[in-house]
């Protein structure tokens, strides 16, 4: 059996567990904010409109979409970058229709960051 067959089959398998494990953080953190809320109904305690804006300032749409477009475009520059230390034009071409991918999408998070008026 050829050898090359695991490098894409590594690269999925790691590309799952990242998914994975960024929608288990994010299960896990719209968790914690609701235990504290529901604490807080349970203790009696009114909800101010500091303590809703306090909560919901995590979760910025803004600020969200500027910090994905960041990291996109981050990951599509470092493709980029590293198709330059391969000598194999069909390991280059890969690499780079790979990296547009990413960069487009920080792009356009970038500009709908940009065009947001909130």
């Amino acid at each position: 059996m050829d050898e090359g067959i695991f490098i894409p089959i590594v690269m999925f398998i790691m590309l799952g567990f990242v998914l994975i494990a960024y929608f288990y953080w994010n299960h896990k953190n719209r968790d914690s904010i609701m235990a504290t809320v529901q604490k807080s109904i349970d203790a009696g305690k009114d909800f101010t409109p500091e303590m809703l804006a306090q909560l919901g300032a995590a979760v910025n749409p803004k600020m969200r979409d500027m910090r994905r477009g960041i990291v996109f475009l981050a990951l599509g520059i470092a493709g980029l970058m590293c198709s330059l230390f391969f000598d194999m034009p069909d390991v280059v071409n890969g690499i780079r229709a790979g990296s547009v991918f990413p960069l487009m999408l920080g792009l356009g998070f970038l500009l709908v960051w940009k065009l947001n008026k909130d």
